[in-house]
């Protein structure tokens, strides 16, 4: 479950979608939360300066809970410390909605797509994938196409 701040309802909509489709292409039962902003350039720029060491506008920073987890998971690998009633907090995601929008000019497509390609990128570094080994990229392109393709927002 997404808890959204800062987003417009079609914003908020949108991602909710994607989340769905991000679960159901894993396979992986939700009984996450997590948290999602969409931020300013001045604010993200400020976060990856102090968490990152850039100091950098960029358009997306995770920030998972735990370090990698090996899906699908069962919420019974979580200890009670893990859990918020029947949910488990995955970690926070930060989406600059001005990065989005230049990126969307950029390569030519809908804000909806770059928004929904970010939401989709920063939960699955969340689940524990990462884009630093080729095969590991591999992994994480190959599942974000098929969840880009499963919303309607291919490239």
């Amino acid at each position: 479950m997404l808890k959204i701040s800062d987003a417009k309802f079609f914003e908020k909509r949108l991602m909710k979608r994607v989340e769905r489709a991000v679960f159901d292409e894993l396979g992986q039962a939700d009984f996450f939360e997590t948290s999602v902003s969409v931020v300013d350039g001045e604010t993200i720029k400020s976060v990856n300066a102090s968490a990152r060491g850039v100091d950098a506008v960029t358009d997306v920073l995770s920030f998972p809970y735990f370090e990698k987890l090996s899906l699908p998971v069962s919420a019974q690998a979580f200890s009670d410390a893990d859990m918020d009633g029947d949910r488990v907090m995955l970690g926070y995601i930060l989406i600059c909605r001005e990065r989005a929008e230049e990126q969307a000019a950029e390569f030519g497509h809908s804000y909806a797509r770059e928004l929904g390609f970010l939401t989709c990128h920063g939960l699955l570094h969340l689940l524990g994938f990462d884009h630093i080994l080729p095969e590991d990229e591999e992994k994480m392109t190959a599942v974000q196409r098929a969840v880009m393709e499963r919303v309607g927002l291919k490239a």
